[in-house]
């Protein structure tokens, strides 16, 4: 099974695409790939390029599931309009499942369970997290 973790964060939707082998061993496949960001939302041409890069990235992994780490829609610590955007695109891909889990989902599992995944730049850990719930569940 072939899962991918996705965070949006401000600007930029960060991605890690994880799988298990036979062995039971996590193999990373996100390489060389980190994260999207995009400068200006009303730009057709960037949003249409962020569509079709991220689409290229799913397509390579040819993942079974997919899952963005859900947002607050509103309330006092509410996600910008331009990250609503992003996920919409995102969940247009109709080629895997795309799927919401909240951080409290992550967190309460990763209470009882151990995470042994490497990654390489500290902000991926979340989608690193996620990924890895996604293969375990």
């Amino acid at each position: 099974m072939r899962a991918i973790g996705v965070e949006i964060d401000k600007k930029r939707v960060i991605c890690f695409a994880l799988e298990r082998d036979s062995q039971g061993n996590y193999v990373n496949l996100t390489e060389n790939f980190r994260y999207l960001e995009i400068k200006d939302d009303q730009d057709n041409g960037q949003i249409r390029n962020f569509q079709s890069a991220i689409y290229a990235f799913f397509n390579s992994i040819n993942p079974d599931v997919i899952a963005i780490i859900a947002r607050q829609p509103k309330g006092r610590f509410s996600s910008s309009t331009f990250s609503f955007k992003l996920e919409g695109l995102i969940q247009c891909y109709d080629r895997a499942e795309v799927e919401f889990v909240s951080p409290r989902t992550l967190a309460a599992y990763y209470k009882k369970n151990s995470f042994s995944v490497l990654f390489d730049n500290n902000y991926q850990e979340n989608v690193a997290k996620l990924a890895g719930y996604l293969l375990n569940r």
